[in-house]
């Protein structure tokens, strides 16, 4: 079964309730995540995050799922890269326990920077070179991060992507630039998952 990865921007989150509906209506599992710029996309300044076109696709999207309800769990794929499924400190692996191989064989700490290879396949432990890396992303624990420290939601959230983050600010110790995004959908997806637990045991009693 094949899991449907959603990219959503302010192009295309009018048009997010319409795909949600088609995936449920199959039963795929899921999920959501929130444009990233990267070396291709800077000339499309379309593609770029408007928060309120964003709350208001996803707020319709919420609708569409409180009136087909599916049986798994959507605390993981609905809120772009933060989860609220379990508590944590780091938003991804990047730096510590990630790596990702190109075409030629070069090692870079993230998918979203291919083009600055830390190592190579001929390195004897690049995992290693990675986590020391002072120069490409650092992904800070959220209790490093200003903006975050005293945040509801920090041990779910993470302040985000921290690409997305140094993008948008320089800097990879302060809050997601996504941050009021969060704040909109986070109440509403943990509505729609106790709808869809209370959903789900009337049907198994």
């Amino acid at each position: 079964m094949p899991d449907i990865s959603i990219t959503v921007s302010g192009r295309n989150a009018e048009g997010l309730p319409e795909i949600i509906a088609w995936v449920l209506e199959r039963n795929l599992p899921f999920s959501v995540n929130f444009c990233r710029q990267n070396d291709l996309s800077v000339t499309h300044g379309d593609l770029k995050l408007d928060e309120e076109k964003i709350i208001e696709g996803m707020m319709a999207a919420f609708e569409v799922i409180e009136n087909n309800l599916p049986e798994r769990s959507l605390l993981a794929s609905l809120t772009d890269r933060a989860n609220l499924a379990i508590p944590h400190m780091k938003t991804c692996s990047v730096g510590q326990d990630y790596l990702v191989f190109d075409q030629h064989g070069r090692v870079a700490k993230c998918q979203m920077k291919m083009n600055e290879a830390v190592a190579d396949i001929n390195t004897e432990d690049p995992l290693t070179l990675i986590r020391e890396d002072q120069i490409g992303i650092q992904n800070i624990s959220v209790e490093g991060k200003e903006g975050c420290r005293d945040c509801q939601w920090k041990y779910w959230c993470t302040g985000g992507c921290p690409l997305e983050t140094y993008r948008a600010t320089g800097r990879y110790d302060l809050q997601s630039p996504n941050c009021n995004i969060y704040k909109a959908i986070f109440p509403e997806v943990l509505r729609l998952e106790g709808l869809r637990l209370l959903k789900h045991a009337g049907e198994l009693a």
